[in-house]
């Protein structure tokens, strides 16, 4: 079994990020545009290193470095359950690779291990940029012991165990649930969102505790800061209090319980995998049918329901690109319940959010929208769609209207609520309807402008597209990003020309959506794939 979980652990990472594609094609195109995304990877690697040294300066500079340690194997624990949570499910119950395994004597085992071993690896690389930067950070200012160093590096190898235990608990618990519902895709979806908003309000809520502090208590920081992070992530305190203390009883008992708890998780995930495979990728039919009479509709109606009924068809995707949305109602309704105030104080926002609401809703409802994967999601049946006797303005069409139609009952949603709960004047009024919208807008068509560039056919998971594409990480970020800097623009505006700079911004938005939208209608449809 150990021949077996080589040969499919390489074949996992082999097709990690296209690099298998990229080693072996000779179309100039594809290595430009992985070139392209290797760039962009590394270029937010570098941004994220160079925040997380200037927080572990800062930590250190105001007396904490005890604190630092926990602190970040905390943030790199959260990000990888966050991010690990929407995919655990996908990677491991892969229905592609599934239909091929089960014909080959394979242990189902080996099957569970290889893909447990690529989730590792994936988040190993997200733990290293997280710790390094800190580490040396630390090294630099504390100047520690080498035990310190040992340790650090001990810890930084086992610190994504638990959080992917976790996520992968949750996930095929999910996963399990909806198997043996009816509609699937749709069932997991909904948990995996309530799950999500779940830990976000659960961890959130816990940045609101300086309110319960004392005088006494804020005098010595460091303890209230270890008592938070032991409430949110008991593990970063066992291993930070052994990087901190050169204790290598600590870290190594710390990193039994981990391993104990992975292989258990991959004992239990083994013995149910077939199972839960065939659950969920049979289907059942009633040969029932009777003819009745038959309807007919638009190109661009038929269009419209076909997108619909493959958004609903995966899971991995409705949960990627629902989530803002939902966030955007969970923010409305919070500031509808307990005020603005409490809220960006909860949120931890170091600056004044009343006056850039509008931006703020609208960077929410731009992160990851339908419209950035849409084509993409084609996959192996785009020469159908190639085939069909429509313009290309009908068929892009169809996807954007869906992505409108998902956020317009949330965006309704969101503005009922927070209108009720700031009471705006007119103008307020004005910007805090038409701001998001033309935000929503642009962040559609910009990110169906990115997916046409940069399309994705021949994948085997919908994980590669939803997750791991150029397309997800450029379009999916990349609006929300340029709403983000429209905020962060407003904010240095005097007050008396705030109203004139949300005008210019909303204008030139509306003008840059008109002309993408009209620059995707020319695109040659025959000439993509």
């Amino acid at each position: 079994m150990i021949r077996q979980i080589k040969y499919l652990t390489e074949l996992q990472l082999k097709n990690l990020y296209g690099l298998n594609v990229f080693k072996y094609t000779k179309d100039k195109k594809v290595k430009q545009k992985t070139i392209g995304l290797g760039v962009a990877m590394l270029f937010v690697v570098l941004m994220m290193a160079a925040y997380i040294g200037m927080a572990a300066y800062g930590y250190i500079m105001i007396g904490m470095a005890e604190v630092l340690p926990a602190y970040l194997i905390m943030l790199s624990s959260l990000v990888i359950l966050f991010f690990t949570v929407f995919k655990a499910g996908s990677v491991i119950f892969q229905q592609n690779a599934y239909d091929i395994l089960c014909s080959l004597p394979v242990s189902q085992t080996a099957i569970v291990v290889s893909r447990f071993i690529r989730m590792y690896v994936e988040n190993l690389f997200l733990t290293v940029i997280v710790m390094l930067p800190g580490i040396m950070v630390y090294g630099v200012m504390v100047k520690p012991g080498i035990s310190f160093y040992l340790i650090g590096c001990v810890v930084t190898i086992f610190i994504p165990l638990i959080p992917i235990t976790i996520a992968t608990f949750l996930g095929a618990l999910v996963t399990a649930i909806a198997s043996r519902m009816k509609h699937k895709s749709l069932v997991s979806a909904t948990l995996m969102i309530l799950l999500v908003v779940g830990i976000m309000l659960g961890t959130s809520s816990l940045s609101t505790m300086e309110d319960q502090f004392s005088i006494d208590m804020l005098q010595n920081l460091s303890k209230v800061v270890l008592a938070v992070i032991e409430k949110i992530y008991p593990p970063a305190i066992w291993f930070g209090t052994a990087m901190v203390s050169g204790d290598f009883l600590m870290c190594f008992a710390s990193i039994a319980g981990g391993l104990v708890a992975f292989m258990v998780t991959i004992a239990l995930v083994s013995a149910k995998f077939h199972e839960i495979c065939r659950s969920l990728y049979s289907t059942t039919a009633k040969h029932n049918y009777r003819m009745e009479h038959l309807k007919k509709t638009s190109v661009l109606g038929a269009l419209y329901k076909r997108e619909l009924k493959r958004y609903f068809s995966s899971s991995i995707y409705v949960t990627n690109t629902i989530v803002g949305p939902v966030l955007a109602v969970v923010y409305s309704g919070a500031v509808f319940g307990i005020g603005l105030d409490k809220v960006q104080k909860a949120l931890g926002l170091p600056i004044d959010v009343k006056g850039v609401v509008p931006f703020l809703l609208a960077v929410i409802f731009s992160v990851m929208t339908t419209t950035c994967t849409s084509v993409s999601m084609e996959g192996k049946e785009w020469w159908i769609v190639k085939s069909l006797p429509v313009r290309t303005k009908e068929l892009l069409d169809s996807k954007l209207l869906w992505g409108l139609s998902l956020a317009a009952p949330f965006y309704i949603i969101s503005e009922i609520l927070l209108i009720w709960a700031l009471k705006p004047d007119f103008m307020e009024l004005l910007w805090l309807v038409f701001v998001p919208l033309i935000c929503i807008l642009f962040s559609n068509v910009f990110g169906l402008t990115i997916n046409l560039k940069m399309p994705v056919f021949n994948w085997e998971s919908e994980v590669n597209v939803v997750k791991q594409s150029a397309s997800s990480m450029i379009g999916g970020l990349g609006g929300c990003a340029i709403v983000l800097v429209c905020m962060l623009l407003v904010l240095f505006v005097p007050a008396s020309y705030t109203n004139v700079f949300k005008f210019i911004i909303s204008l030139i938005l509306a003008g840059v959506t008109f002309y993408l939208y009209r620059k995707n209608n020319t695109v040659n449809l025959q000439e993509l794939g």
